[in-house]
């Protein structure tokens, strides 16, 4: 570049960044179905591959009630969502905040049936909801149609759609 060109054999700054560090708590409790988890799964691949297919730099950790073990994408091949019962995500978000180094946003995959957090991470939080309409069923949350409060303002929200076609 012309830029260069008057300091030749010099590297100068680059306008690139790092691309961010990103965690990824995916909802594996009882209420998400298999075909939510593939989407979860098709979400990851498409986080990978926005930060410039570094793999190294997103990490998974799959969440029922407890919070399963952090695995970075460059060391795992195929990820194991366990889970299946009960949902807090809240120990997702600490096991992900807690990870060093400290990742750049934490994106959450759910279906919103989880008490969040009650302060705002100190990185950008994106929720992933996979839809849930009411269909006559319950108000409770042990039901699989049960539709939860929004999450919180301090989250940006993106619906997730499953199914034929999902996916980015």
């Amino acid at each position: 570049s012309r830029r260069s060109a008057g300091t030749p054999g010099v590297v100068l700054p680059s306008l690139r960044r790092r691309p961010p560090r990103v965690a990824v708590v995916i909802d594996t409790s009882g209420s998400v179905s298999d075909a939510e988890l593939g989407s979860a799964l098709l979400e990851v691949a498409a986080i990978a591959r926005a930060v410039g297919g570094r793999r190294d730099l997103v990490s998974v950790v799959p969440c029922d009630a407890a919070a399963r073990l952090a695995h970075s994408l460059c060391r795992d091949e195929g990820i194991e969502l366990v889970g299946g019962g009960g949902t807090d995500l809240r120990t997702g978000f600490a096991k992900a905040l807690g990870a060093r180094p400290a990742p750049d946003a934490v994106v959450v995959l759910t279906d919103g049936q989880t008490p969040w957090p009650d302060t705002r991470p100190a990185c950008r939080t994106v929720v992933g909801l996979f839809p849930r309409e009411r269909t006559g069923g319950s108000w409770n949350e042990d039901d699989p149609e049960y539709v939860p409060d929004t999450p919180p303002d301090w989250a940006r929200v993106v619906v997730i759609e499953s199914g034929p076609g999902a996916g980015r």
